[in-house]
Order: C-alpha cells, then structure tokens, then sequence
C-alpha cells in the first residue's frame, strides 16, 4: 500500500499565523487602503506627528508614490524630534522604481533609530515632482504608533521641519513621509501557544488511529 506524507494541519496553522504577523510586523506604519485626496507636495515638506506605545525603532523611511509605477522624481523624507533640531535621520530616494514599494509608498533602508515611548516625533518628506496624500482614518495603522496630527513646513521652504499644524488635523497625516519600524518577533507565547496545540492534534490522530486499528481487527 503506498503511503502518502502530508503537512500536517497544525503545521499548517502555525505557518499561516507566523506568516500573518510577520507581514503586520513589517509593514508601513500607515498602510493606506483608500486614497481620498491627492494634492500637490512641491511647495513644502509634508508629515505628521506621532508617539509610540513600546520601544521600538525605525528602519525604513518612505514616501508616497501615487500610482505605484515609480516616482517621477527624487524625494527627501526625515525623521525629527517634535521638538525640532536637525533630522534624526534621513534619506533621498530616487526618482523611478528602484526603491521598494509597500502599499502605496517607496522605501529607502535607514541606520536603526530608536524610538521611545513618551517621546514625540515628526516624520515629513518633500517630493519636487509627484502628488502626495492624506491620512485621515482611510487606512491601517500600524498597533504600536499612535498618529497625533498633520503637519507641514512653511510654503516655498522644500525641505525643511515640518514645524506646522492645523485645527481639525488630530489624527491626520500628510502622506508626505512614512516609515517602516523594526519587525516584531512571534513572541514565545505564540510558539508555546503553537506547539502545544500541534502536541495535543498529535495525540489525538494517534488516538484515532489506534481506535481505526482495533475496528479493523475485530472486522477480520
């Protein structure tokens, strides 16, 4: 009789879960799924403002790409204390496809920055030649960032510290900058979670086969 070998369904399971939250993990911090307004960027650095819940940090900086085809030109997107003073960190990322596409934006590796929490940050890009977007509840955001408010830099200044806010924009973002924050291990409680419910389907099919053995037995 040939015998066939299966992946087991728990495995199955387990594999699904750990796919699941690696791709939550890694993805941009506001991941968009509807665009309500697009508007021009050119004339100023556009972003927002947000905290984080636990330790964590940025390893990606990233920009709005509209028709996910490849920006039209080069964008300058930073990282800064809402405080202000000189980026964190940031980066330019070409013109065309070369950078990597998440969702809706493109996204240019980074040096880790650590982000703490009870500490306010801004994030913004300028973009010469391509549209940007807004946030404003059209989208996911990523559990461990909390969006304060839009902001934006002073009109004609290009890149500059989005030092600027309006009434109305709490919870909103420029779109404009984004960033992608370190992944998140599965944490132990999942693996202990996992392998214990693997144990436990085990030992049942063990079960049921001995069951199944015995009825033939007694058939024969």
């Amino acid at each position: 009789m040939r015998s066939h070998r299966y992946i087991g369904f728990p495995a199955l399971i387990l594999l699904f879960a750990c796919t699941i939250w690696s791709s939550l993990a890694q993805a941009a911090a506001i991941d968009l799924t509807e665009i309500i307004f697009e508007y021009d960027g050119s004339p100023w650095t556009l972003g927002w403002k947000f905290s984080v819940a636990t330790p964590t940090s940025v390893e990606a900086l990233g920009v709005y790409d509209s028709s996910q085809d490849g920006l039209a030109g080069p964008a300058q997107v930073g990282l800064w204390l809402a405080s202000g003073g000189a980026p964190l960190v940031q980066t330019t990322i070409a013109a065309g496809t070369d950078a990597a596409l998440d969702g809706y934006f493109r996204f240019a590796p980074v040096s880790n920055t650590a982000l703490t929490p009870g500490i306010e940050y801004i994030v913004g890009a300028h973009l010469d030649s391509d549209a940007t977007s807004l946030f404003g509840g059209n989208g996911i955001v990523d559990p461990r960032v909390a969006v304060i408010d839009a902001r934006y830099s002073t009109l004609g200044t290009g890149f500059a510290f989005p030092d600027q806010t309006d009434p109305g924009t709490e919870g909103a973002a420029f779109l404009g900058g984004n960033f992608q924050l370190t992944a998140v291990p599965l944490p132990a409680a999942a693996w202990l979670f996992g392998s214990g419910v693997i144990g436990m389907l085990g030992l049942a099919r063990r079960q049921f086969r001995e069951s199944r053995e015995t009825m033939n037995q007694s058939h024969e």
